[in-house]
């Protein structure tokens, strides 16, 4: 998978604690916002490649705050996940500068209390195999799983006790799909949402190992590819999922992230999907996390800055 194919076919992500009031909702004929560079203020640092969008209102409207602060401003910070993890925002990226090169592929670790200004990038885990497109999944016990395309072998895992060091664990959890996101379910089953040119699913009574399931989450058409799930459980027990849309005859062009539209879909169980046919921003490597308040942070690459 070249770098290129790597930005356009990038995680979604969305996570989510207890907010105060009620369910995020994306209503249609809301305009999507347009992508705005450099942050406002830097209380430390300086503006990386991912941008801000945030909502106060659950969704219904969205404001561009620039670019997210990082105090390494030589890391090219791409394929964002992100978690609410007490009270403060932790995200999970790679760095673009090193795709498809033979040195150490770093996944890093930043947090913040603001959502803007980021702390310095710790690596939380590493490999010889190219990575992209991180997704990590809280478990029940506590613990972080990560869901991760790793160069040719397909989506592998790791684990960490504390979401600070992960270690790999054997196998591969699916050799078919790219862009992986998961849910927890009730039952503890996990089910994998893969991209395979639309978003299909996978489940596990483990975490490890999957079982195809049959249909299609979120369906695409002859002229775009759906990618970047991104679902978590809200606190009224649905579930809401971030993706993105991309439409197939931009892809041969320079920064076709540029027209990648992010969306949002709604399942009442987990399985069945309804897509919300609003577009709430455009831009690549889509994720979002909700802090406890109900303010909602997007973060994206923002290529455009």
């Amino acid at each position: 998978m070249g770098a290129m194919l790597v930005i356009v076919s990038l995680t979604g992500c969305f996570a989510s604690t207890n907010p105060a009031g009620p369910s995020p909702t994306f209503p249609t004929g809301a305009q999507p916002v347009q992508p705005t560079g450099q942050a406002s203020t830097c209380s430390r640092g300086e503006p990386s490649i991912l941008g801000v969008l945030r909502s106060t209102d659950h969704g219904a409207t969205w404001t561009s705050l620039g670019n997210a602060c990082l105090p390494d401003s030589t890391i090219g910070a791409v394929d964002p996940t992100g978690l609410v993890v007490d009270g403060q925002i932790v995200l999970y990226f790679v760095d673009i500068r090193f795709f498809n090169q033979p040195v150490p592929q770093v996944l890093y670790r930043a947090t913040s209390t603001d959502g803007m200004n980021f702390d310095t990038p710790q690596p939380a885990y590493t490999q010889t195999r190219t990575m992209i497109d991180p997704f990590v999944l809280r478990l029940q016990d506590g613990s972080f799983r990560l869901y991760v395309r790793s160069d040719q072998e397909g989506i592998i895992s790791a684990v960490s006790s504390d979401g600070l060091a992960f270690t790999r664990e054997d196998g591969v959890r699916s050799s078919v799909g790219d862009v992986p996101g998961a849910l927890l379910l009730p039952d503890n089953r996990v089910r994998l949402f893969v991209c395979n040119g639309m978003i299909i699913s996978y489940i596990s009574s483990d975490g490890l190992n999957f079982a195809e399931e049959s249909g299609v989450r979120i369906p695409a058409d002859s002229s775009t590819v759906v990618h970047n799930p991104q679902p978590i459980q809200l606190n009224d027990r649905s579930y809401l999922m971030l993706f993105s849309v991309h439409p197939t005859d931009r892809s041969g062009q320079v920064d076709p992230w540029t027209f990648t539209e992010t969306h949002l879909a709604t399942s009442t169980d987990g399985f069945d999907w309804t897509a919300n046919p609003t577009i709430i921003g455009y831009g690549g490597t889509s994720c979002a996390v909700e802090m406890p308040d109900g303010t909602l942070y997007v973060y994206y690459v923002n290529r455009n800055s």
